[in-house]
C-alpha cells in the first residue's frame, strides 16, 4: 500500500524543556474511542504510539486551521491506519503538548493544571499556530499565576500574543533588575521593539518619580515647623532619613505597595527617639491629635501612620497614571 502522509510545516514546532508534564500519556485513553474519524500522530518521529483518534467535526470547529485541511480532497492513497483503516494526519508538535490541547478542546475532559512556564509557553504557541482561540481565555488566567514571579516573562508573551491587560498587568510590577535576567530571545523576536522600549521608559520614569514623590512626602525638614516640639535633634532628624530610605526601597521591591507594606518597613529601621513630654490630652492625643492643636510633633506613631498611608495612596495614584501614560494604547498584536 502506498503510504502519502499529510504533514504540516516543520519550522514553527515549539521547543521544549525537560519540564513539560512528563505525567501525561502519550495520547490520553480518551483519544482511542472507536467512533473517531481520523488519526492525528503527533511528533517529528512519526512514531504509532503517539497517535490521537479524534473528530474532525470537533477539530473543525475549534480550529480553522483544521477545518480548513479537512475540507479540502484527500488523495485515495493516503496514509490509513493499519488496523483501523483511518487516515492518519502527521503534525510535528510535540505530543505532551496536543494531549493537552486537545484536552483544552474537547468537550467534557478537564485539561491539565498548567504549574511550568514552559509549558504554558509551548500550548500559546501550539493555540496560536492552529488558531484555537478558544482556549485563550484560560491560558491568560494561567499567565496571571507567573506575575508575581516572572512579571518580565508575562510581558514578553503578552505582547506577543496580544493580551493588552495581561502586559499592563505585567508591566505594572516589573522592577528594573529584571531586565538583568531577560533571556527569553524565542519570544522577543516576535514583538515589536517599541512594546520592549515603552516597558523600559515606564519602569525608569516610575521609580525615579516615586521616589522623589517619597522624598517630598517623608521630609525632614517638618521638624522646622513643628511648634512646640522637643524633637530638634540629630536623632529625630536620622530617624526620617530612615524612614524615606526604607519606604523608597519597599517601593522598588513592590511598585504596587500598599499600607501594609509599607508599615512593615517600620520594623525595619530603629526605634523613633522618646515622645516629648506628656500632653494635657496624654495618650488621646498621643494616638490620635487634633487638628485644632498648635502642639505637633512628628513623630507621634499615628502622625507616621497617616504619613505612610498618603505615601501608599500617592504612589498608587502615581502608577496608574503612569501605566495610561504609556500603555494607555495597544501593545503586541491587539
Amino acid at each position: 500500500m502506498l503510504e502519502i502522509r499529510i504533514k504540516f510545516p516543520r519550522n514553527r514546532t515549539p521547543k521544549l524543556r525537560s519540564d513539560l508534564p512528563s505525567y501525561l500519556p502519550m495520547s490520553s485513553a480518551f483519544f482511542t474511542k472507536v467512533d473517531g474519524d481520523i488519526i492525528l500522530r503527533a511528533g517529528p518521529e512519526s512514531d504509532s504510539k503517539h497517535d490521537f483518534r479524534v473528530h474532525k467535526f470537533i477539530l473543525s470547529l475549534a480550529s480553522p486551521v483544521f477545518g480548513d485541511m479537512f475540507a479540502f480532497p484527500q488523495p485515495p492513497d493516503q496514509t490509513l491506519n493499519e488496523e483501523q483503516q483511518l487516515p492518519v494526519v502527521d503534525i510535528p508538535d510535540p505530543p505532551e503538548v496536543m494531549d493537552v490541547i486537545l484536552r483544552f478542546v474537547y468537550p467534557g475532559v478537564e485539561p491539565p493544571p498548567v504549574t511550568e512556564s514552559s509549558t504554558l509557553s509551548a500550548l500559546l504557541l501550539t493555540a496560536d499556530k492552529y488558531n484555537i482561540t478558544s482556549i485563550y481565555p484560560t491560558l491568560r488566567e494561567n499567565l496571571k499565576t507567573f506575575l508575581p514571579s516572572l512579571p518580565l516573562w508575562v510581558y514578553i508573551l503578552a505582547c506577543r500574543y496580544g493580551f493588552p491587560e495581561e502586559a499592563k498587568q505585567a508591566a505594572e510590577v516589573t522592577m528594573a533588575g529584571s531586565f538583568l535576567h531577560l533571556d527569553d530571545r524565542e519570544n522577543l523576536r516576535h514583538i515589536p521593539s517599541t512594546d520592549l522600549f515603552r516597558l523600559v521608559q515606564f519602569v525608569q520614569e516610575r521609580e525615579s518619580k516615586g521616589r522623589y514623590q517619597i522624598q517630598m512626602l517623608v521630609d525632614p525638614s517638618d521638624f522646622e515647623t513643628s511648634f512646640g516640639c522637643e524633637h530638634l535633634g540629630q536623632d529625630a532628624q536620622d530617624y526620617y532619613l530612615h524612614l524615606e530610605k526604607a519606604v523608597e526601597d519597599a517601593f522598588v521591591i513592590n511598585p504596587c505597595v500598599g499600607y501594609k507594606d509599607l508599615f512593615a518597613v517600620l520594623d525595619k529601621i530603629p526605634d523613633p527617639p522618646p515622645g516629648c513630654k506628656p500632653h494635657p490630652k496624654s495618650a488621646e492625643w498621643y494616638c490620635g491629635g487634633d487638628d485644632e492643636d498648635a502642639f505637633v510633633c512628628p513623630l507621634r506613631p499615628m502622625t507616621i501612620r497617616r504619613m505612610l498611608v498618603e505615601v501608599a495612596d500617592e504612589l498608587r495614584r502615581h502608577n496608574l497614571a503612569m501605566l495610561e501614560k504609556y500603555f494607555g494604547d495597544s501593545i503586541g498584536n491587539a
